[in-house]
């Protein structure tokens, strides 16, 4: 189960719905078809288009065996709320989401929820705005609920930078210490950086049980920003170009992902990708990742 997003290489991608990237637009146009992108069934929507984590692994719009769920290891940042939705004028671009009706984020449960709101049904997300904590109570209308994503890597900030978990803890008397530590564990980042800003719908980077880091990604990553005089930009990529294969492997393929966990700073590779309908080779040099990375 692939999830999708925005990385920046530092990688950095932008998510959309389950396996094929879809734009939070066509999402509202489909709802005006009476159907959403992907197959994605109608759901409770408050009108967030799109979210970023920094570092860890996240994923939305993710296919499971009880529907559709998202999936954060670090609390996610509202990036783009739609106009005249129910979160219109109350949620604003940088709030960071903690909990969803008393769950963490960062729980299984609490993704699963945000995933899942119903139409008409109260729902109260605590935030975090400025260093202080709050609570905002919306009221999700008839939508597709389909998020993009985009994902930084990089060290996330901490976790708790205002409030003592234990009081939060008290607050959500349902929540465990298992799953507050969960939320400060380490993050899935790599240590390289190729200064690119992507986007790939449900992509990043993830990290299994014994640390080893890979990265995921449904479909080609396309470039959506450089950064200027990063390994990127010296090699003469731009936005728009869509990224194929790192030393002869797809960057969406397992094997692909593997190699790429596995790339440290220093170590030049072949980059193949296409502009246009004119597939072009680079040799490309990552550098150290910076505290918040791209891709």
């Amino acid at each position: 189960m692939a999830p999708r997003m925005l990385t920046i290489l530092v990688l950095t991608s932008i998510v959309a719905g389950g396996g094929r990237a879809a734009h939070a637009s066509g999402a509202v146009a489909a709802v005006a078809a009476g159907r959403c992108p992907e197959g994605h069934p109608e759901t409770g929507d408050i009108g967030i288009q799109s979210l970023i984590c920094v570092s860890g692994s996240c994923g939305v719009n993710l296919q499971s065996g009880r529907g559709y769920t998202h999936e954060f290891s670090t609390e996610p940042r509202i990036d783009a709320v739609g106009d005249g939705s129910p979160a219109a004028g109350k949620l604003r671009n940088g709030d960071v989401i903690i909990a969803v009706d008393g769950v963490l984020i960062t729980t299984r449960e609490g993704g699963r929820r945000l995933a899942n709101l119903k139409p008409g049904v109260p729902v109260t997300l605590r935030i975090r705005r400025g260093g202080k904590e709050m609570d905002v109570t919306l009221v999700p209308r008839r939508g597709c609920n389909m998020p993009r994503l985009a994902v930084l890597g990089g060290k996330p900030p901490a976790p708790w930078p205002v409030e003592d978990p234990r009081a939060v803890q008290k607050a959500w008397p349902a929540q465990t210490a298992r799953a507050i530590e969960a939320r400060m564990g380490p993050s899935a980042a790599p240590p390289f950086s190729f200064g690119l800003e992507l986007e790939c719908g449900t992509c990043g980077w993830h990290a299994d049980a014994w640390g080893t880091v890979r990265w995921f990604s449904p479909v080609p990553p396309t470039v959506r920003a450089v950064e200027p005089g990063g390994p990127g930009d010296l090699a003469g990529l731009e936005p728009g170009d869509v990224l194929l294969q790192i030393n002869g492997l797809y960057l969406n393929s397992e094997e692909g992902g593997r190699s790429l966990g596995k790339l440290r700073p220093g170590e030049p590779v072949e980059l193949l990708f296409r502009r246009g309908r004119e597939a072009r080779t680079v040799s490309i040099t990552p550098g150290a990742a910076p505290s918040a990375q791209r891709f």
